[in-house]
This record gives C-alpha cells, structure tokens and sequence, in this order.
C-alpha cells in the first residue's frame, strides 16, 4: 500500500468520487507475513532467552546443591574424627582409672609391708627370727666427723671464696659470652 499510494495527497490522486480505490492485498498479505515472521522470531528469541536463564538457573542450582552436599561431607567427616577422638579419650580415661586403682593398690601394700609391725610379725612367723639377746648387741662409736662430712665441709670453704680470683672468674666469663 505504501509503495502505491505513496504520493496520494497530490491533487492528482485525489479520489473526488465515491469510488474507492482498489484495494491491493498482496501489499497487506506481504505485510502481515512480514509481521507474522517478524513475530516468530521474537517468540523465537524470547524461547532462547528463557532456555538459556533455565539453562542458567539449573547450572545455578546444581552448583548449590553441590556446595550443600561438599558442606554435608565435611561436616559429617569432622563429626567422625571428634567423636573417634571422644573414642580415644574415653579409653584413657578408663586407662588412667585402673591405673590409678591399680596405684592405690600398690600404695597400700607398700604402707602394709613398710609397717613395722608387721615387718616383725613376719620376720618371726615366716622367717624364724627371734630378737637379740642383750649379750648379742654392739655399740660401734662413730666419730662426729665422717669422710662425707669432712668432703662437705672442703666444698663449701672453696664456694665462699671471693677475692680476685673470683672478680677474674667473672670477667672471663663475661669476655667469652661476647
């Protein structure tokens, strides 16, 4: 139509009867084809749009769950290693226990055994002993001065020595610190 009358306001063209024109339908059937495919494609582009935003909300979505499922994973895997680490505890504490008892125990044989009494009782029972007649005890006379005494007594005159030697030492020892 556009092609045809494209010049239809000239006086020329201008239709004073009351005829109209004729009417040319390949004009508007060519348009409305143009239109119809024109619109297939927009139906066709917003189809792609919308595949790719799905594409793009699955690919989202599975990347989501995957993060879910690795966070379940660690999760589970650091429960495992406390709860096998409670394991372990629990097994030292009931290791400790008996050892502990098993302490106890031997501590109150030790008491038993150091016990004079009964270190005596035993010795006479078991063993046969008697105790020393008085004709069969005797006294040693030890001197108020031993051998260790004496060596206790040299080790301690030679730390409390101070003087010059001494005033050397620690300038010597300063020197090699340095």
């Amino acid at each position: 139509m556009a092609k045809r009358y494209k010049n239809s306001y000239l006086p020329s063209y201008y239709n004073t009867s009351s005829n109209a024109y004729d009417f040319d339908r390949d004009i508007y059937e060519r348009e409305n084809e143009r239109q119809k495919s024109e619109e297939e494609k927009r139906l066709q582009r917003q189809a792609e749009s919308v595949k790719r935003k799905s594409f793009i909300h699955r690919a989202k979505f599975t990347v989501a769950i995957f993060f879910v499922f690795a966070g379940c994973i660690v999760t589970m895997a650091s429960n495992a290693t406390v709860d096998r680490q409670r394991v372990i505890n629990n097994n030292l504490k009931d290791e400790l226990a008996s050892l502990k008892t098993e302490n106890t125990n031997l501590q109150s044989k030790i008491n038993d055994n150091t016990d004079l009494a009964y270190i005596e009782q035993e010795a006479k029972t078991r063993l046969g002993m008697t105790e020393p007649q008085s004709y069969q005890i005797v006294y040693i006379d030890v001197p108020k001065q031993s051998y260790t005494v004496q060596y206790e007594a040299q080790a301690e005159e030679k730390s409390e020595g101070f003087g010059i030697s001494k005033f050397l030492d620690v300038i010597k020892s300063v020197i090699n610190f340095e």
